[in-house]
């Protein structure tokens, strides 16, 4: 196991996170921020994709085949 350093205020806040998050760890703590932190990192990314409006409706069909059960 490892130990981190952090400051009085940073400690606090996330005690209360480990309360409000009904965790039992502090590492489950983290782990839920780490979760958090990919999944709007992800976002962001996925915001910043573009693509020509041919190459949309392709990929569009695929998906809509897809979910026809099609596309296996």
């Amino acid at each position: 196991m490892k130990t981190i350093a952090v400051d009085e205020e940073t400690w606090e806040a996330i005690k209360q996170l480990k309360t409000k998050l009904e965790a039992k760890s502090y590492t489950e703590v983290l782990k839920k921020l780490i979760e958090v932190w990919h999944s709007v990192e992800l976002d962001t990314k996925a915001e910043k994709v573009v693509i020509e409006d041919e190459d949309a409706d392709f990929v569009l069909s695929i998906l809509k085949d897809k979910k026809r059960g099609k596309g296996s």
